[in-house]
């Protein structure tokens, strides 16, 4: 796993690549509001949201099961990777998973000696419910604001993530 000063570093390099000309200051204030705005959102919306996938999964087999439900199939290997954990690791994991009908193991179709991992309809419908406790919530908050704040913020939420994109 990274640490977070591992995650600035690795955001600060990347912004000094892609943007050469830029001051430093101003690459560190990028950065430091960057982690200031990942801890306000983990602190504000995703622990709370956390707490209630709690009652159905772990986080680390949320991740799994969400990381499968967004890519599709994976091997063993490639769930790995993407979890960025080590295949040790990920196998008692996915055999509860699986054991809970969530996950189902499969042969690989071009070569039997790879075990892919797939999410089964049971575990589509259980995460299609968190996600949609998770937006019921979020647009609780979200009334909140004005029409003004909430058109606002969706521009920048899109044009950060045009941004995010490039790098």
């Amino acid at each position: 796993m990274f640490t977070i000063k591992g995650v600035y570093n690795i955001l600060l390099l990347l912004v000094i690549n892609c943007h050469g000309g830029v001051k430093i200051s101003d690459l560190e204030n990028t950065a430091g509001n960057f982690f200031t705005l990942l801890a306000y959102m983990r602190d504000k919306f995703f622990r709370p949201l956390e707490q209630k996938t709690r009652s159905h999964l772990s986080h680390v087999q949320h991740f799994a099961v969400s990381t499968l439900y967004r890519k599709g199939s994976l091997s063993m290997s490639e769930l790995a990777q993407e979890m960025q954990i080590s295949k040790q690791q990920l196998t008692p994991i996915v055999n509860k998973l699986v054991h809970q009908s969530l996950l189902v193991k499969k042969a690989d179709e071009y070569d039997r000696r790879i075990v892919r991992i797939e999410v089964t309809e049971q575990g589509r419908n259980m995460l299609r419910e968190i996600f949609a406790e998770m937006r019921i919530e979020l647009m609780d908050k979200l009334r909140l604001l004005s029409d003004e704040e909430l058109a606002e913020l969706d521009h920048m939420l899109k044009r950060v993530m045009v941004i995010l994109r490039n790098l």
